[in-house]
Order: C-alpha cells, then sequence, then structure tokens
C-alpha cells in the first residue's frame, strides 16, 4: 500500500469514526514470557523479554484507545503478571494448557458475555499495529453489518517489513492454502484470497460466529516426523480451521486491507535466524495436514484423521 493508499484509508477510517464505540471492541490475546523482566533489556537481547515489552505496548495503546482487552497468560515470569497489574491491565491465570487454542478460548469465553461487545479482535499480543492502523478498518464490516468474520489483509509494502524468509514463507503458505480451498470449492475463484497467516481474526460477537472459535478438533497421529509435530491447538484450532468452517457454512468472511507494519525490533531479531526458520518450514506443513484431514472432516470422509472433541 503507498503512502498515498494509507492516507486515504485513514481518511475513509475518520469518516467513519462515529459509528465506533471503542468499548463495543474486545481484544482477546494470550501471553507465555516466563524470562521477561523488569527494566533495560539486558544483552544478549532474550526472545521474552522483547516480545514481554512489545505485548505491553499493545495493551498500553488498546488502553489508550479505549478498547476492552483480556490477557490470558500461560504462565509469564512473576515480573511480568506484575507489570500487567501495574498497568491495569486485566488479565486471567489460563486453566488449560496446550498453546494457543486454550488461551484464545478462555479470553473469549469472558468478552462474548461482556455487555456491548459488537466485535472481537483475536491477535497476537505483540502486534503493536493491529491496534494503531488496523482495528478500526477491519472492524468497521462486523460494525457495519456487512461480514461476521474479517481476515486483515497485507499487501507488499507490509509483507516488507518482515524478516524476508517469514514474508516469503507466510505468502506462499497463503497461495498454497487458498488453491486448496478453491479446489474443494469452499472458496469461489473469483473470491479474493484470505491472508490466513497474519495470525488476527475479527468476529462478531454472534453465538453462531464464536461458537466456530470454540470448537476443539483432534488429529490421530501417525509415527511419521511430520505427525510428532502436528498439534491443531497451536494455529489451527484457533485460527484457522473456523474460518474454514465458515466458509462452509456460508457465512460472511470478508478480506480486509490493512496497512499493517511488522514491528521493527523483533524483524532484526529474527532476521536470518535458522531455527526461526525452520520452525516456519514445520508450522507450513503441519497447518496444510490439518487443512486436508478437516476438509475430510467436513466431506465425511472415511479418510480424516481430525475428529471433534464433545
Amino acid at each position: 500500500m503507498s503512502e498515498a493508499q494509507i492516507n486515504a484509508v485513514g481518511e475513509i477510517n475518520k469518516s467513519h469514526e462515529v459509528l465506533f464505540d471503542p468499548r463495543s471492541i474486545a481484544i482477546v490475546t494470550g501471553t507465555f514470557y516466563p524470562a521477561w523482566y523488569e527494566g533495560d533489556a539486558r544483552d544478549p537481547l532474550s526472545v521474552d523479554k522483547l516480545r514481554g515489552d512489545l505485548a505491553l505496548q499493545t495493551f498500553q495503546h488498546a488502553q489508550q484507545q479505549n478498547f476492552q482487552l483480556v490477557v490470558v497468560d500461560g504462565g509469564s515470569s512473576d515480573a511480568f503478571k506484575e507489570a500487567l497489574e501495574q498497568n491495569n491491565i486485566y488479565f486471567e491465570i489460563q486453566r488449560q494448557s496446550g498453546g494457543q487454542g486454550p488461551a484464545r478460548r478462555q479470553g473469549l469465553e469472558y468478552v462474548e458475555n461482556t455487555k456491548g461487545v459488537r466485535v472481537i479482535c483475536e491477535t497476537e499480543p505483540e502486534k503493536v499495529s493491529v491496534i494503531d492502523d488496523c482495528i478500526n478498518i477491519a472492524s468497521l464490516p462486523i460494525l457495519n453489518d456487512e461480514a461476521d468474520i474479517v481476515v486483515p489483509k497485507r499487501n507488499q509494502e507490509s509483507f516488507s517489513t518482515y524478516p524476508k524468509y517469514q514474508s516469503e514463507q507466510e505468502q506462499k503458505s497463503n497461495e498454497l492454502y487458498n488453491k486448496i480451498l478453491r479446489l474443494r470449492s469452499l472458496l469461489k475463484q473469483d473470491d479474493p484470497d484470505l491472508d490466513f497467516w497474519i495470525g488476527s481474526r475479527f468476529i462478531a460477537n454472534k453465538p453462531d460466529v464464536t461458537e466456530l472459535f470454540k470448537i476443539v478438533y483432534n488429529y490421530q497421529k501417525d509415527n511419521t516426523a511430520l505427525d510428532r509435530r502436528v498439534n491443531p491447538e497451536m494455529y489451527s484450532n484457533p485460527l484457522f480451521l473456523p474460518v474454514v468452517a465458515a466458509l462452509h457454512k456460508g457465512l460472511r468472511v470478508k478480506s480486509v486491507p490493512v496497512p499493517y507494519k511488522h514491528p521493527q525490533v523483533q524483524t532484526s531479531f529474527e532476521e536470518g535466524n535458522q531455527g526461526y526458520d525452520r520452525r516456519r518450514d514445520t508450522q507450513r506443513r503441519t497447518i496444510i495436514a490439518e487443512l486436508v484431514n478437516f476438509i475430510r472432516y467436513l466431506e465425511n470422509s472415511p479418510k480424516t484423521r481430525l475428529s471433534k472433541v464433545v
């Protein structure tokens, strides 16, 4: 998105500000920074310190804009939880371990019963730009009753703010994921691609929509190297499969361009790190395997290895 386009989006957003009651938008996220500490970063910089600092910045910006916020913490340091308390950030201790899935479901159950909430934004805590640049744009279709789920969409300018390998990998992963959905008629040929890998979802606070984000699917593993790494609770259950289920049910899933910018400090920290690159390769393979089996599940195929937890 060019600077002129970003400014245009900003002007459109400003023209709709009258529609926004920030208390009608709730942010749900999970945190896990066991090695976070108070004060300036020490050398060498640790991932928990970097990400925990970004998360606190995200939460403070959400507070400044008067959005509702619930944080579910899965085992951060006492210092981090004290920082949440000192900043008057509401958080709950995660009741069930096992990845993003349990944390996001716990937060979702809290906010869906909160008076006045119309839009639920589930996002990763380090994404400050989601709060600063994207939340009003992505919430608007739901507030205008034009969508049930909004998947924000990055463009090349946005991807240029990421580590190079992550940018390339996520774009290729999106292309493959959308291709599979079209092959199985879950997306029409002329539908825009959905940016599944952005990690943020905007959900209408309606029971038939939120229920999709609370379903748990298990994967029956075989004794292969890939299968040993498959865990739908990490990404597919909270992020991917609810959107696919919504498409299958004919709900209104909308792609909305947003001017998201990845944190520069995180990009610099992860650029060229082969450990992160290998992990992203594994994520892509497991998420695609989970999608294929979820489509089989939707089609009642005996070949599926996914089952719904009752």
